[in-house]
């Protein structure tokens, strides 16, 4: 009898693994029809970077942002020759084989319908707004390191004896401080401290990585740039320097609540949620997000790409007793709301001082 049940549980974990492999291709078709349809915009509402698309075809050069080279770096090591067209498809592609894993993911180790929720949350997040908005930036990179590295940290947690996911971490840490330096920083700090928070402990293992991870980042960084014999430069940081509180203060105070609004789009109503839950964790997270967003321009983006991936580990997180059937009505119904709100009002995200609107919906 136990080796019969055996058997039956090797064919469950197959056929639950095969599924969870389909639910997560099928949504990269989803994904991709469901965002141009949510998300199409004119020209005048796009950023387009063809400055990364140019250096994606040179080597390291002082025109590189020595805090992230690695998008487009990563095309010149490996000989990828993109026209400008397969160039904006390839950002929007990173975006959605990233969701399609952690979809899968979810589904596999959660169940269907976390798998499924993720998905629609993602679909309905400013990230996608944004990703399909601002083409050709490191965000794309960025977000894909910064999912794995959400993902890497629960599997560490289901299985904390295997130093493999330690090393995966650690490898992980360096990518994103080669992609998007100050940015990666943040966004790994967040995950782990609401990672530490809703565990109530703190894994020394991986603090441990990473701070070795990140200084390693950094410090190859250096070197690779000093071999090249190419000057080390950070324009972000020094832009950022430059401007005064008075200047950010009235930037961020013009269109304020819409500018918060815009942080969230229709999953606002999922955030109460969280915090009618007394997560106190990702309200912590917010408010540190909300501190770094202060002092950059570009408002939604900066806020989405530190905000967001924290709040995936919380719902993955949250999701490992399984959920109630009350709380699949609850974050059901919050997602219906999010699309009704994105269906009905025109979406739009915040740069500088202004707004910027994406299609003929209701304007505020």
């Amino acid at each position: 009898m136990k080796a019969l049940d055996s058997i039956r549980e090797i064919f469950s974990k197959r056929k639950k693994l095969i599924l969870s492999l389909l639910i997560g291709l099928v949504s990269i078709f989803f994904l991709k029809e469901a965002s141009y349809f949510l998300y199409k915009s004119p020209p005048e509402s796009q950023v387009i970077n063809s400055e990364f698309y140019s250096l994606s075809k040179s080597d390291l050069s002082k025109e590189y942002d020595s805090d992230s080279f690695l998008f487009p770096y990563h095309l010149r090591i490996f000989k990828i020759d993109l026209s400008p067209e397969d160039f904006k498809r390839y950002c929007k592609f990173l975006l959605y084989i990233i969701s399609a894993i952690l979809i899968a993911y979810a589904s596999y180790f959660r169940n269907i319908f976390t798998g499924i929720f993720i998905g629609f949350f993602l679909l309905l997040s400013p990230i996608y707004l944004i990703q399909n908005n601002w083409i050709g930036f490191a965000d794309h990179l960025t977000f894909f390191w910064s999912v794995l590295l959400v993902l890497f940290l629960d599997l560490r947690d289901r299985d904390p004896g295997k130093k493999i996911y330690l090393y995966v971490l650690f490898v992980l840490l360096i990518l994103g401080s080669w992609t998007h330096f100050y940015q990666f920083l943040i966004i790994s700090f967040l995950v782990l401290f609401l990672h530490f928070w809703e565990k109530k402990e703190i894994d020394r293992d991986i603090l441990k990585v990473f701070l070795l991870g990140i200084f390693a980042g950094r410090v190859s960084s250096y070197l690779l740039f000093f071999l090249h014999g190419v000057e080390w430069n950070e324009r972000r940081l020094n832009t950022a320097q430059s401007l005064g509180f008075a200047r950010w203060y009235s930037m961020h105070t013009k269109h304020l609540l819409l500018t918060l609004l815009s942080f969230w789009n229709g999953l606002l109503f999922l955030f109460l949620e969280n915090l009618t839950r007394k997560k106190i964790s990702i309200l912590l997270v917010c408010f540190g997000a909300l501190f770094i967003t202060f002092f950059t321009a570009d408002s939604t983006r900066v806020f989405s790409h530190l905000f967001y991936p924290a709040w995936l580990s919380l719902w993955l997180i949250r999701s490992q007793q399984g959920f109630s059937n009350r709380e699949k009505r609850i974050l059901s119904g919050g997602l219906i709301l999010a699309l009704t709100y994105l269906l009905i009002f025109e979406p739009f995200y915040k740069w500088g001082r202004d707004l910027f609107y994406l299609g003929p919906r209701i304007s505020f």
